[in-house]
């Protein structure tokens, strides 16, 4: 039996800020999958990075502590010896990505670790099969979803054939389907060769039947407590934070009478190369209401938000209050907002504060604005650190709160919630929902949450094929 050893670690990310990991010791042993929740920024993708041994290597600092794997002390491994005994999977799988295609990227995570030539080929179509993405081997790492690309991801691992897995929010941006395959791969994966397994998750719908115990952290400590993956209480879950599987959101939104259409799309179309993405999409969005799209993961999803965002050259029409967004003037652009799946690649100033006061730079009263959004969105104490020094999830509640103080008419947003526990879900969606109604917006959001999509959408669409249908709420 392998295990993860943390003695007394006490780990912060810069001089002067609370330390994440306060004195935390813990272990665990590859018998078991284990699945490790709690709100979001507690300190679990810290937690992880640093069984990885990828902290404080390459980030903060661990101020005393020590942390074991399999027995040997990670501060003496150098990096291919801890590759074969433990791989990550990021929150954020482009973090990790070096290559251009699927195949050249698993080849080069073996030879990294010097897998004989002989047995690549192998290990790289057991890999793909493993994963359910044989078809993905010469796509480039850049054309694919965000689902497809933590598919790639996983699968690089498998190649790899380390003896843990860790994985950080390894089913964020998967749909429903493929998380629950992946999952039960992993399960089989774990009681054929015994590979140990830690993951970090909010969601634990898709580890029912697969783990077997769920850890639960707040601020940088592990519960006592350790929770049977086989019978869990949501009401427990729910007073902690953390997601239940199956479990409502309860949001409180007024009914609103839709004002008149923001966006038109008509017979919009867009290929990648050979391959045709949207097929003659034709849809309609008005004022004050509130749109989900939701699909599997690599169905367009993405690519049509980044067709609105001037990223994919497009045939068909959209039109943004009665004007063609190919034609758009300057003065124009700010009348459609964009919170990107990586909330990184949107910011723009050097601290939280700043971010915030990049988007209230023409409110009188942008300093004392800027203090009351980030208290409610729980980032006031970071208001002088860099964003990139936050949590995934704290970025990803950042660059929300950023785009909702900016004036816009209309406002796409990429799986806003992805990686958030429960309450923080909820304060995204409810601020986001008030501000549609309150500014007659129309706010569409994608999202993998089937009971996110029932509980805060005035109208479902689903993307299959190319095409965008409406889905009756009876029918998820």
């Amino acid at each position: 039996m392998g295990m993860i050893l943390l003695d007394r670690l006490r780990f912060s990310y810069s001089e002067g800020l609370k330390p994440v990991l306060d004195g935390l010791s813990c272990s665990f042993d590859s018998s078991g999958i284990t699945v490790l929740t709690g709100a979001s920024g507690c300190g679990k993708s810290t937690l992880l990075y640093i069984a990885a041994g990828l902290y404080p290597e390459n980030a903060g600092s661990l101020l005393e502590g020590r942390v074991l794997l399999e027995g040997r002390d990670l501060s003496e491994l150098a990096p291919p010896e801890r590759c074969r005994l433990a791989g990550m999977m990021f929150q954020n799988p482009e973090l990790q990505f070096c290559m251009d295609t699927v195949r050249n990227e698993l080849l080069f995570c073996m030879e990294n670790i010097a897998v004989p030539k002989e047995e690549m080929e192998e290990r790289l179509h057991h890999a793909l099969s493993f994963c359910g993405i044989e078809e993905l081997e010469q796509r480039t790492l850049l054309s694919l979803s965000g689902g497809e690309k933590q598919k790639a991801a996983l699968a690089c691992l498998v190649a790899i054939d380390p003896k843990w897995l860790l994985l950080d929010e390894p089913f964020a941006n998967i749909d429903d389907d493929s998380a629950r395959a992946i999952a039960s791969a992993i399960g089989r994966l774990h009681r054929e060769k015994g590979v140990g397994v830690l993951a970090v998750d909010h969601r634990l719908d898709n580890w029912i039947g697969i783990a077997d115990s769920i850890c639960v952290m707040e601020d940088g400590k592990i519960l006592e407590e350790r929770l049977d993956a086989s019978h869990l209480e949501a009401e427990r879950l729910e007073s902690r934070g953390i997601i239940a599987p199956g479990g409502s959101y309860s949001p409180s939104l007024e009914p609103l009478e839709a004002g008149e259409t923001v966006l038109e799309l008509e017979e919009l179309t867009v290929r990648r190369g050979h391959q045709l993405i949207l097929n003659g999409i034709s849809a309609s969005f008005r004022r004050g209401m509130i749109y989900a799209i939701i699909g599997e993961s690599g169905a367009g999803k993405s690519t049509l938000f980044g067709t609105l965002s001037g990223i994919f050259p497009y045939e068909g029409k959209a039109i943004l209050e009665g004007r063609n967004m190919k034609h758009l003037r300057r003065s124009d652009i700010g009348r459609i907002g964009f919170i990107t799946q990586n909330p990184q690649d949107q910011f723009v100033g050097g601290t939280v504060r700043e971010e915030i006061l990049a988007s209230l730079r023409r409110e009188a009263e942008a300093e004392s604005k800027s203090e009351e959004i980030l208290r409610s969105i729980k980032l006031w104490r970071y208001r002088d650190v860099s964003p990139y020094l936050l949590s995934q999830g704290q970025q990803r509640r950042l660059g929300t709160a950023a785009l909702i103080a900016y004036d816009c008419h209309c406002l796409i947003c990429d799986e806003p919630t992805y990686a958030q526990d429960r309450r923080n879900t909820m304060a995204i969606m409810d601020s986001l929902c008030r501000q549609a109604r309150e500014k007659r917006i129309a706010l569409i959001f994608s999202t993998h949450d089937r009971q996110l999509a029932r509980d805060y959408a005035d109208m479902i669409l689903g993307i299959k094929e190319g095409k965008l249908y409406e889905i009756p709420e009876s029918s998820l």
